[in-house]
């Protein structure tokens, strides 16, 4: 790949490791087998990551001011039967986080202010649907409490997660290795084992694109550049060479770039910064992160550097926009699992005015935490783009400290789905089966005595 630094404004990023007493130690990190999720997730006041365990899952959740080493056996979330294999911090709500896992349900919880003091057993809400382990969650965009789950069941489920299932989207082949929503919400994008790459309207399940991707078997995953209204996915070619490619959704007849970027063999996680239009990727078993930016030229992508490191990531997440430090012109900041680690790595620009002069070019107004649209409103068939809020009152020490612009009150009356409509139906067939066969015996048993009678 051309690589054009010298017209990128982010070419001069560097990445930085944290110090020792800014990283999280002593930590008994789950060894998941699933390539589908990041292994670790955060907001701006906690991250949560599996913590080693025999038998069901166990979620510890961590606050950010806490470095340091971690106690022998702190308080988790452990109420589930299985092993939680993928986990979200609800996006207008910090103290609220779902959890996915192989016992085949979906849990809502209610984190305290402060965050675990003991372990949590009961959720605020359960949900059930899918027949097999539930690997990828994902929220969507704008609308609040609007949660999309891809199981092993090869379906997508739409949920409120206040009341319950509210749609369901077959049409793959082979297990869903990634799900993605578009900028309003209006869209669903797929990645699966069979090599595809899906484009679905969500609501009515309606498969509006389906074109191959990557030719290798391994792992594919993606990202919805949502401003930007491009889609990259990652994956493996037949030799096994790792790769990126970029498409255009709304000409999905074969990616607009395609790149091969090495020949290592752990799967790619990728990463996008909205406002910035970089793109972050990293290798479950490597300890490097690239990091590119997607731009209006013939090329679509240009390389920018690489943080490098020996140390193999066993989990990736990015923070939120308003977590990072604006006055050190703070672009990104990782948390990255590591062997019995979790490291902060922050990406910065370095400018001499960051700290007495706002950088409006590098901080647009972000996504906010605030909703905007119910559920409700979804599921009728609106659409809308994220709110934003102003990153300046971050740089200048105004912003708010966390978000709870959403309030959670789970219902006790279960929707009904087109799941239960079908069993319904089903019920209703072996009924009639089962009166007929009674009315045939009840006529032989006339016709019988009839006999007898003679």
């Amino acid at each position: 790949m051309s690589r054009l630094m010298k017209t990128s404004k982010y070419r001069h990023t560097t990445a930085t490791e944290a110090k020792k007493d800014k990283t999280f130690m002593d930590l008994k990190i789950a060894n998941i087998v699933w390539d589908c999720s990041d292994h670790i997730h955060a907001n701006t006041k906690f991250f949560a990551y599996c913590w080693a365990a025999t038998g069901a899952g166990k979620l510890c959740i961590s606050s950010h001011s806490n470095p340091g080493k971690s106690a022998p056996n702190p308080p988790a979330i452990v109420g589930h039967s299985g092993q939680i294999i993928d986990w979200k911090f609800h996006p207008y709500n910090q103290q609220l986080i779902t959890t996915a896992s192989e016992d085949c349900t979906i849990k809502v919880w209610q984190l305290p202010e402060e965050g675990l003091t003991e372990d949590m057993k009961e959720p605020m809400i359960t949900h059930e649907g899918h027949s097999k382990k539930i690997g990828i969650l994902q929220w969507h965009p704008s609308a609040e409490h609007v949660l999309a789950s891809a199981s092993v069941d090869h379906t997508v489920r739409l949920w409120d997660i206040e009341k319950g299932e509210r749609a369901c989207i077959s049409g793959h082949t082979d297990q869903i290795t990634s799900v993605n929503w578009n900028l309003d919400g209006s869209l669903l994008q797929t990645t699966s084992k069979d090599k595809k790459i899906r484009i679905f309207d969500p609501r009515s399940g309606e498969c509006i694109n389906t074109v191959a991707g990557h030719e290798g078997t391994k792992t594919c995953r993606s990202i919805w550049a949502k401003r930007r209204n491009q889609i990259v996915t990652t994956g493996f070619s037949k030799k096994l060479d790792r790769q990126i490619y970029i498409w255009d959704p709304r000409n999905m007849e074969k990616a607009i770039h395609c790149e091969d970027i090495d020949q290592a063999s752990g799967v790619l996680m990728p990463f996008y910064d909205e406002d910035t239009s970089m793109l972050y990727i990293g290798g479950k078993g490597d300890g490097n992160i690239r990091y590119y930016e997607l731009w209006d030229e013939t090329t679509p992508i240009t390389e920018l550097e690489c943080y490098a490191s020996t140390s193999p990531s066993k989990g990736l997440c990015m923070l939120p926009k308003t977590a990072l430090d604006v006055k050190g012109c703070e672009l990104a900041r990782f948390l990255k699992l590591q062997n019995k680690e979790c490291v902060p790595i922050s990406f910065k620009l370095p400018r001499k005015t960051a700290a007495t002069e706002f950088q409006a070019d590098v901080y647009p107004p972000t996504f906010s935490d605030t909703p905007a649209m119910s559920a409700a409103d979804f599921f009728k068939g609106q659409n809308a783009e994220p709110k934003t809020v102003n990153m300046e009152q971050y740089w200048s020490g105004s912003g708010p400290a966390a978000a709870s612009s959403s309030t959670f009150n789970a219902s006790t009356v279960k929707l009904v789905t087109a799941a239960d409509i079908t069993a319904a139906e089903g019920k209703v067939a072996e009924a009639e089966k089962a009166l007929e066969a009674a009315k045939k015996a009840l006529e032989d048993l006339n016709k019988l005595k009839k006999e007898q009678e003679e």
